[in-house]
């Protein structure tokens, strides 16, 4: 039987109202699934709890204040949304709750700790190892499906909720960004590599910087962009290394380089990596990015371990290749770029969505979902 499902889209309180149009709730692509399956926004309050702020008390707190609209299938936006599930499931037994599954869900490798001076460090090494606990306890016990951004994270799931029903459904790039990347022209024939992503531990820059000084062993001219904000200055003392900050035009940045690194100790999936991809710029990537079984395509020489020998000889090898492997390869990335973007993305995530849901013994409908 046919039936049309009420969803609503569960995110983390970020301080903005989902009424504003600029509200920076949630993932882009994210919001972009949300929006062309009309599921209505759930907004967690955003509660000070004085102290306790940056920890899984927040997400808690705000969970159990929030007052919870009836729909027939709630979708939570990642881990902190993950709080509301058991209030939910309370409030509404016989509900679909749905974990669109990213960041950390992989232990506490995803976590931040290296600004945490002691004894601080301590208590969030601790703090953090129970709000993993929990998270994943409350997958096991009130969530129906997950909706995983990568097959990393896919995996990760099945290790601790066996049995439970995962769909892999990948994020895109921006259909402003896909404009501005595709009018840009990589220079390939530079030993200059950039990476982008916020100042965050588990982002991995401080190994590639690390890297670098091996690098210029070998490669005495290679450069390397660190873009984002947050990176300490100190980085720049390692000869090569120029920390950028936040950049107006990413496509100014990926135009000057030949090579994107993504050194991310755990990342979901890693949108830049396709970003670069799309700019023709040849990825390098460790195989605890979401996204590296699209790199591997580009050569399976570009995915390597996580630690600084892997990165320097990843870098190495790649500056030493020839200007045409070069050049093909760019053309690969390219290539691999091409099936993430709006449109594509949106059919695929209302396939794996009605996939997931239609597991709990639904045929769905959805005003934008079209009958198959």
């Amino acid at each position: 039987m046919d039936v049309e499902l009420n969803v609503g889209w569960v995110y983390p309180a970020m301080g903005h109202s989902v009424n504003e149009e600029s509200a920076n709730y949630g993932h882009p692509a994210h919001r972009g699934f949300q929006q062309h399956i009309d599921a209505d926004p759930i907004l967690l309050p955003d509660v000070d709890i004085g102290p306790f702020a940056g920890t899984f008390a927040k997400p808690l707190v705000e969970a159990w204040q929030l007052a919870i609209p009836e729909y027939d299938v709630y979708i939570l936006e990642n881990a902190e949304a993950v709080y509301a599930a058991p209030f939910i499931r309370r409030a509404y037994p016989d509900a679909t709750i749905i974990l669109l599954a990213a960041h950390r869900v992989f232990g506490l490798e995803s976590y931040d700790f290296a600004s945490d001076p002691f004894p601080k460090s301590v208590f969030r090494r601790g703090e953090r190892y129970l709000d993993q606990r929990l998270i994943r306890r409350f997958i096991r016990s009130y969530v129906d499906g997950v909706l995983a951004v990568s097959d990393l994270v896919k995996s990760t799931v099945e290790q601790f909720a066996p049995g439970l029903p995962v769909e892999v459904v990948y994020p895109y790039v921006q259909p402003d960004m896909v404009e501005a990347l595709d009018g840009v022209t990589p220079n390939l024939g530079s030993n200059h590599a950039v990476t982008v992503c916020e100042g965050r531990d588990h982002k991995g820059v401080d190994l590639l910087v690390e890297a670098w000084s091996q690098v210029r062993e070998q490669i005495p001219d290679a450069t390397l962009h660190i873009v984002g904000s947050g990176h300490p200055e100190k980085y720049e003392s390692t000869p090569g290394v120029t920390v950028r900050g936040f950049v107006d035009d990413l496509g100014d940045e990926y135009g000057k380089a030949s090579l994107y690194v993504h050194p991310a100790r755990a990342d979901a999936f890693g949108v830049t990596v396709t970003e670069a991809m799309r700019a023709g710029v040849v990825p390098l990537v460790t195989r605890t990015t979401g996204a590296y079984p699209i790199v591997r395509e580009v050569s399976p020489d570009m995915v390597v371990e996580l630690n600084v020998e892997s990165l320097a000889d990843g870098v190495i090898r790649y500056f030493e290749q020839s200007d045409n492997v070069r050049q093909q390869w760019s053309k690969q990335a390219i290539k691999g770029s091409k099936p993430f973007v709006e449109d594509k993305m949106i059919r695929k995530f209302k396939n794996w969505l009605r996939t997931l849901l239609e597991k709990d013994n639904y045929r769905i409908q959805f005003k934008n979902l079209p009958k198959q």
